[in-house]
């Protein structure tokens, strides 16, 4: 399952090595297409419930970080049975993961605008992507913009 991570402190580490794999620890929050979301919405095409689960991803990020931060979030991929839908707390696409494990990076996403500019947009977030190689890169881009 692919899931969407907002960026937490121990990311940081794997991002700056380039490593190809994350450590989720156990309960670990997420956003993802799981089983249920799909059956609540037959038909949609799952290519857009994926860019809503980001979204919601993007939106949970810009409010855990500051006003005038952007938001980093990272695209990875567990085995589904790794991960459980979180329930209302998590909205229709967040899940959890069920015990410690690790995620394949597929990229990152880096919003354009920081969260107050956001807030005062009504559409969604414009995001930036970085290859799966490039945590470092995305990392930089977000420190830039927090330092400027």
């Amino acid at each position: 399952m692919r899931i969407y991570l907002p960026l937490a402190t121990e990311d940081r580490v794997a991002l700056e090595s380039s490593a190809a794999r994350l450590e989720l620890a156990a309960r670990r929050a997420a956003w993802g297409v799981h089983a249920e979301a799909l059956r609540d919405r037959p038909g949609q095409d799952v290519e857009d419930l994926e860019y809503d689960a980001l979204q919601d991803a993007v939106h949970i990020a810009y409010r855990i970080g500051a006003a005038d931060q952007r938001a980093l979030v990272i695209a990875a991929d567990v085995p589904d049975a790794a991960v459980e839908v979180a329930g209302e707390d998590g909205g229709a696409f967040g899940v959890v993961t069920v015990a410690p494990t690790q995620a394949r990076i597929a990229s990152f996403h880096v919003t354009e605008l920081d969260a107050a500019a956001a807030d005062a947009d009504d559409t969604d977030p414009a995001l930036l992507w970085f290859d799966a190689s490039e945590g470092g890169a995305a990392l930089a881009f977000l420190d830039d913009a927090a330092e400027a």
